[in-house]
């Protein structure tokens, strides 16, 4: 076997069983997946362990709620084979995935293989990630490190007879809804920094560059990030702003840009985007009071309101349980030393 599949929470705990019923409608029986998991409700769990007499796997549940990349390394350290295949707890899949994946990766000798990702459900299909690249700005006082997904958010049907020419299996960044990674590769950059949950696909893009890993593109490998979902259950709610936090995503900026001497678009990443997905999680939890408050009162009445019954919520488990996040130590590396800059 060439690879173990670990799932590991995206922002959401009920997603999970759905997932991972299209996950084993696609993969052999005999295929190894870790699940990783933490303080998930009761009637999950109790789906999980139904699943689980079904179709064998191993599963690891933690008493307190768990970051992605915690949940990823301690998959990694339970897998035996030469690539893992880091998989979110919403991604559904389509048949044939994961031997495209493998393929790719055996035939292009690859670190690291980024599937076809769509972003869902939609119709027609969109895509959210084919690949992408690191574009480094130097300003006077810093270097500005950004991404670029390619063809995101266009329509399959409009370029998929176009796709070897528009995405080629040349590729520099993966994301982490799902991406197959060499475990060797992983061992020798010493794991993924568990104090990231942003920017964390750059973080191993730079460690790819730095490390002169080999990252590309499987085009015939096709799955499904189901962001679309409406937020339907409180449980879910609070695990998605503890995920998202504030604090978490200002610990996570602090330590990318610490890590590579660079800057991180900090103020759209923290006061846009992320604040943006909070904000869209709270009004889709509260759909018709949101529709009467508009956005900006769901962002400064619902969405403080929320964040505190969250951290309320996780108190207990996560003072008795939480312990600082984990990254290896690190040889130095300046980020600006990987681009070349005109002059």
């Amino acid at each position: 076997m060439l690879s173990t599949i670990i799932v590991s929470p995206r922002e959401r705990f009920s997603s999970l069983p759905e997932s991972l019923q299209s996950l084993f409608l696609t993969i052999p029986k005999d295929q190894p997946v870790i699940v990783v998991e933490g303080a998930t409700p009761p009637d999950i769990r109790a789906e999980l362990e139904e699943l689980r007499k079904r179709r064998p796997f191993t599963l690891v549940s933690l008493p307190y709620p768990v970051t992605p990349n915690e949940a990823r390394n301690r998959g990694v350290k339970l897998a035996k084979t030469a690539y893992v295949v880091f998989c979110d707890n919403d991604i559904a899949y389509e048949a044939g995935w994961l031997s495209a994946l493998e393929k790719t990766a055996v035939a292009e000798q690859a670190d690291a293989v980024a599937p076809l990702i769509f972003i869902g459900p939609s119709t027609p299909k969109r895509i959210h990630h084919a690949g992408g690249s690191l574009i480094a700005e130097k300003s006077s006082s810093s270097v500005v490190l950004k991404e670029k997904h390619r063809l995101m958010n266009q329509d399959w049907p409009e370029v998929k007879d176009r796709i070897d020419e528009l995405a080629p299996v040349s590729n520099e960044v993966c994301e982490f809804h799902c991406a197959m990674v060499k475990r060797s590769f992983l061992q020798a950059v010493g794991g993924l920094d568990e104090r990231l949950i942003t920017r964390e696909q750059m973080d191993f893009a730079l460690q790819a560059k730095a490390h002169n890993g080999r990252v590309v593109f499987s085009r015939a490998a096709h799955v499904t990030y189901r962001a679309l979902d409406p937020i339907a259950r409180l449980d879910d709610l609070h695990y998605f702003l503890f995920r998202w936090s504030d604090e978490k995503v200002v610990q996570s900026l602090n330590a990318f840009e610490k890590n590579w001497s660079v800057s991180s678009e900090r103020d759209r990443v923290r006061f846009g985007w992320t604040r943006r997905h909070r904000r869209s999680a709270v009004a889709s939890y509260h759909k018709n009071i949101s529709k009467v408050l508009g956005s900006k009162l769901t962002g400064r009445i619902l969405l403080p309101m929320e964040e505190r019954r969250a951290k309320s919520h996780f108190r207990k488990s996560l003072a008795q349980h939480e312990a600082a996040p984990k990254t290896e130590p690190r040889t130095t590396i300046v980020a600006e030393e990987l681009f070349d800059f005109k002059v």
